[in-house]
């Protein structure tokens, strides 16, 4: 009996490893991964979540979240980190109740702690050092952690804070325990700052970083345990996406012609047509991002009105935007952008050359006469533009020489016009989308005399900055009196001929047919973020 029972063990033994062997030898099928390649057309400037003032939005919109997300296009909140908040009566204290269940992607809980230390770091960072957009919690006083799913602000003046807790920059929150993963010695150190930038997330999102090379290769995963992934309910969102660097619009429309892109923020504007007609489809979003010019007005002959205003009598805007843009933009207005709070329409100087050399005899500019403009070299649209105002210019005696360089020297160049103002050059173009759904965002960041980052224009004005001052601590108490008051400033600037918008643009995002990209997908506030979670990878 002993020998038989042995030997019924010894062949159930041979039976399961045999069973065993053939589980793991045998082919199996396996899931396709659903892997979404997006071109962008910039190199990423940064993802520290308090500081990126720039192309980094395109990363941080996927991998972190802020409170609340505005469209508005809808003038509507759809709540994120946030469930529900109010505010008293005279908006200077404001509350929020937190969603909870969120972990952040290293697994630490989100809790109101996050919020204040997310906020106040944004906010200080700017005061002590004017990085950042964290100006935009200026009023904010105090940040009160009431429990652990309930956070309160208190202000010094009335604020629409719901609409700057839904910021596209500096309102982003990142777990508490990035201080000690970073080694950093406070939230304030500039080694936690380095940490973020080194590719390490500490959002929340339904996406986190896998590997991070700012100018070639984005490579994201998906959060399995997003909160989200339950009221989106989409099963075929990307598993993967790949955000690659391409500032050669014909290298995005050979990638797509190749398979190897997937949708395509920046292809020439003349091969669209083409790429409809084999196939591909497009999602044109009407944005915020304009296309301002500036005049130095701290170098002669620009700081001469009666000459700038002669420049711009000498430009066609609808002549030059259909050349530069081939008819994915609108026509310029003021410099707040069309459907933004506090946009003015018929804000534009008309093409007229008996107006321009009127002004420009009244300038008393003897010319012949040279100026420069600068503007950036990886812009097809800009350089077309610069060599339109270049032949326009020529015809009144005014030399223009075209400087176009990359953004990083454009930009440093540009700031240069605090301590050399001699030496920038005389015109500058720059684009913008904004941080806030406010006309405060365009008229302080570029044309108020403390914002030194991005007013280009050198401009100083006691009057004009105390009319944008006022107008953003009246937003919160008597919204119509703000806005009227930004348009004030708005007619400041244009009758200073100080800079002017050339156009806002309608971008075409070009993209395969494997894919469905709805409209919740895209939100002009939250330019060039695609919201992965809601885009569907077909089969």
């Amino acid at each position: 009996m002993r020998g038989r029972l042995v030997l019924v063990i010894a062949i159930l033994v041979i039976v399961v490893a045999a069973a065993l062997l053939y589980i793991v030898l045998s082919p199996r099928e396996s899931i396709p991964r659903r892997i979404v390649v997006y071109a962008y057309n910039d190199k990423i400037s940064g993802i520290d979540p308090s500081i990126e003032d720039d192309t980094g939005l395109v990363i941080l919109g996927s991998v972190y979240e802020p409170l609340l997300y505005y469209n508005p296009l809808k003038n509507e909140f759809k709540p994120a980190l946030a469930v529900n908040w109010s505010s008293n009566e005279d908006g200077t204290e404001w509350v929020f109740h937190l969603r909870q269940g969120v972990k952040f992607h290293d697994g630490t809980p989100f809790n109101a702690t996050a919020v204040k230390i997310s906020v106040e770091r944004a906010r200080d960072i700017y005061r002590e050092t004017g990085r950042g957009l964290g100006y935009i919690w200026d009023a904010v006083e105090e940040v009160q952690v009431l429990d652990e799913y309930t956070v309160k602000f208190k202000l010094s003046y009335p604020q629409r804070l719901d609409m700057i807790v839904a910021a596209s920059y500096a309102a982003y929150i990142f777990s508490p325990s990035v201080l000690e993963k970073s080694s950093a010695s406070s939230y304030m150190d500039e080694a936690l700052e380095k940490w973020f930038n080194n590719g390490i997330d500490g959002g929340s999102g339904p996406y986190m970083i896998v590997s991070y090379r700012p100018d070639a290769e984005v490579r994201l995963k998906k959060f399995d345990e997003w909160w989200g992934w339950s009221i989106v309910n989409n099963p075929d969102a990307p598993d993967e996406i790949i955000i690659k660097i391409l500032t050669e619009p014909q290298s995005q429309y050979n990638g797509l012609i190749a398979g190897e892109i997937d949708i395509a923020s920046s292809v020439p504007r003349d091969n669209i047509g083409d790429l409809v007609n084999r196939g591909f489809k497009v999602f044109n979003l009407t944005t915020y991002h304009n296309y301002i010019m500036f005049f130095n007005t701290k170098r002669y002959p620009t700081n001469i009105t009666e000459f700038r205003k002669a420049v711009l009598y000498m430009i066609n805007l609808d002549e030059a935007m259909q050349l530069a843009m081939k008819g994915y933009a609108l026509k310029g207005s003021g410099i707040i952008p069309h459907g933004f709070p506090g946009h003015i329409d018929n804000l534009v100087y008309d093409y007229n050359m008996e107006e321009a050399l009127r002004y420009l005899n009244q300038s008393g500019v003897t010319t012949p006469v040279t100026i420069e403009i600068l503007y950036q070299v990886d812009y097809e649209e800009l350089k077309i533009f610069a060599e339109y105002l270049q032949s326009r210019l020529r015809e009144i005696g005014v030399n223009l020489v075209l400087n176009p360089q990359p953004w990083s020297q454009l930009k440093d160049i540009a700031k240069g016009i605090w301590e050399h103002p001699e030496t920038t050059p005389h015109i500058i173009i720059a684009d913008w989308w904004p941080t806030i759904p406010s006309p405060y965002d365009y008229l302080y960041t570029m044309f108020h005399s403390e914002s030194k980052e991005w007013n280009f224009a050198g401009y100083e004005d006691p009057e004009f900055d105390n009319l944008v001052d006022t107008a953003f601590e009246r937003e919160g108490s008597n919204y119509t009196d703000a806005i009227n008051l930004y348009r004030e400033a708005q007619l400041k600037l244009y009758n200073e001929a100080i800079a002017v918008n050339l156009w806002d643009e309608v971008k075409p995002f070009i993209y395969s047919g494997k894919l469905e990209i709805p409209e919740e997908a895209m939100n002009p506030l939250y330019m060039y973020v695609v919201f992965f979670q809601y885009v569907k990878v077909k089969a």
